[in-house]
This record gives C-alpha cells, structure tokens and sequence, in this order.
C-alpha cells in the first residue's frame, strides 16, 4: 500500500479520461467559496465522510481493511451511521470520478479515495470545491484540499521476502499482482531485496500481472505456471482475485514438495490456512481516524510522509500454524530485521517509477 499498495496502489487512471470529461459541463460547475480549513466542522451542519472504492467492500483485503477503518473513523468522531457513506465497485475511470464529484456536491466534509487511481480527477476538481478535504490512498500529489496517504507495504514486502528465500526448497519464488503500477513494483522491488538479503542466490522470476484485481480464476491461472516453473513461495498483490493464487498453491502442495504463498494488504493467513506463511497487512485505522480527526477540527495540513512498520501502520504476521515449520536461524534474521525496521536503523527503499 508510497511506494506503497498502497498505490493498492492501485488501478491506472488514464490522464486522457479527465481531460475528455473536462469540457462535459460538470467540471465547469462554479467554484465553491471556502469558509475555513478543507474539511472542517461547519457549525450547525452535520459532518460527513465517504469513503470510494474501486472493488468490493469484501475482498478480504485492501478495500475491505477502508470500509473497517471507516467505522472506526466513525467511532472516533462519535458520528451518527448517516454521516458515513461508503460507494463500492467504481470499475472505471468515470464512475470513479463521478463519485468523487456527487460527494463534494453534496457538501461532504471529507472524501476518501481508496487508490492512487482517485489522485487525477481529485485534484483536477479540488479547486471547485475548496471546503472539502480529498484524502487519496497511495497517492503521492499534494495541493491545498488534497493530500495523500502513503502506505510502505515495502515494510513489510522486504520481511515477506527474507521468509520466502528461506523457506524456498527450490530456490526459485515469484510474484503475481494486478497491475503494472508504480506502487505494486514497489512492492515486489522490497519483497526480492529482502530475499537477497536472506539468500543472494535466490532466483525472482519475472512478475506476472493478471490486469485485474477481482478474478479469481485468472489469478490462479497465472500462478499455476510459475509453480510448474519451480516456484514454490509465491507473492501477490491483488485483491479479492488473492484466493485465486492461495488456491493454486493449495492446489499443488505436497507434503513432499510444499509450495506456499504470501499474504499482503490484510492478514491473509486464514484464507489459505495450510499454505500462507504470513502476510503484510496495512492497518488503514489509525492514518484514518488521525487525518478525519484534525480536518474535523480544521487543523490538519496535507503531506506525503510515509506510514510503514514504525507507525504501527504496517505488520508482517506469522500464520501460527505453519510458524512451527520456520527454522530458528531464519525467524532470528526476520526478527532482527524487523526491530531494524521500526527503530530506523533499516531503511526500505520505495520505487517511485
């Protein structure tokens, strides 16, 4: 989820799209005179939040990990149900932006676009609507009323990658993810630099990228090659389309021959009890409630400063069903590198191209 996922990363926004749609009359809507900070309490005027995402709200991973963050947000703020908004399933550009602009329309406080594809049309309608804060996930453009969060899933991509290479029997292990963005190449660039760490020698086969985050079917059809290839630790980054790689693992473990796959985004583990070593989630909860509580309060200032595994925003989480299957050495490397993680001393490089 930065260098993040988050630039969940995510889709790509085609900057085509918004320059089409600029001369259809709604983006020429009048400007919006601003009366205080972006998303701030107006007095007597409910204070509302939506939250837009762009796959399902159940996907076990990086949508559903917003929708639960949301509620939080809610909790926080002590909001009544109807201030929260949640708009799921925005598969084109258009939709995307078209939610974007009926929340702001409708005088939303503060608006969550939950991927980087949300960055293009936020900031080219920001400046109509000064009064609402545009908050974009793995985004990486700052302007007056619009800031991004940027998750370091490479945190938690470089110690995903330390347990892979030293887990591998073959010494060869792969990636699927979704889309060929900056965000997910970042993702996959931390989780080999941790396999080289562990093991300079390990063999990264080339990414595959299915091109969509929801079909399960393609995922495990993409992943069923690379472990005829030899593969046999395997991380993705998609979203609901992950059970399809955890499938195609289960599919071809062995107890003579163990393949195994890798959680990211959420704690995956579950998913796959018999063949997910551990996933790298990202906790959206305290960016969330952070950002929502000072635009409440009209203080909050936008920023591109990381969250990663210092900031409690990113994990790494064993599957304690297979833990026992970890060798010592390798889980003193992995713990070592982590407390080196979050106190500083290792720095995990983000690919922003």
């Amino acid at each position: 989820m930065t260098a993040t996922r988050g630039t969940r990363f995510r889709r790509l926004l085609l900057p085509a799209i918004i320059a089409a749609t600029a001369g259809c009359g709604r983006s020429n809507a009048p400007t919006v005179a601003a009366s205080g900070a972006p998303g701030q309490q107006v007095a007597g005027k409910p204070y509302k939040i939506a939250l837009v995402l762009s796959g399902s709200a159940t996907d076990h991973g990086w949508n559903q990990d917003a929708v639960k963050a949301i509620h939080d947000v809610q909790s926080a703020l002590k909001l009544p149900a109807s201030s929260i908004s949640i708009k799921e399933d925005a598969v084109s550009p258009s939709q995307q932006q078209d939610n974007l602009r009926a929340y702001a329309g409708q005088g939303y406080n503060l608006i969550i676009g939950h991927g980087e594809e949300y960055q293009a049309p936020a900031l080219h309608m920001a400046p109509q609507f000064p009064n609402t804060l545009f908050v974009i996930s793995s985004g990486d453009k700052i302007a007056a009323n619009v800031t991004p969060i940027v998750f370091k899933l490479e945190d938690g991509a470089y110690l995903l990658g330390m347990l892979a290479a030293g887990m591998s029997h073959t010494g060869k292990i792969a990636e699927v993810g979704a889309q060929e963005i900056a965000p997910v190449r970042s993702v996959f660039s931390a989780f080999a630099l941790g396999a080289k760490a562990v093991n300079p020698n390990i063999t990264i086969l080339h990414p595959v990228y299915t091109n969509d985050w929801e079909d399960i079917g393609k995922a495990a059809q993409a992943t069923q090659p690379l472990i005829q290839q030899g593969a046999d630790v395997i991380i993705q980054d998609l979203d609901s389309a992950s059970q399809g790689v955890f499938n195609a693992v289960q599919q071809s473990s062995t107890a003579a021959h163990p393949v195994y796959a890798l959680g990211t985004n959420n704690d995956q583990n579950s998913a796959a009890p018999g063949v997910v070593l551990a996933s790298a989630p990202i906790n959206c909860s305290p960016v969330f409630v952070s950002i929502a509580k000072q635009a409440e309060a009209g203080t909050f200032k936008p920023s591109n400063t990381p969250y990663g595994l210092p900031q409690g925003v990113i994990g790494f989480i064993e599957n304690p069903a297979l833990a026992s299957r970890i060798p010592a050495p390798l889980q003193a490397k992995i713990t070592a590198a982590q407390q080196a993680i979050q106190s500083g001393k290792l720095v995990v490089p983000m690919k922003t191209q």
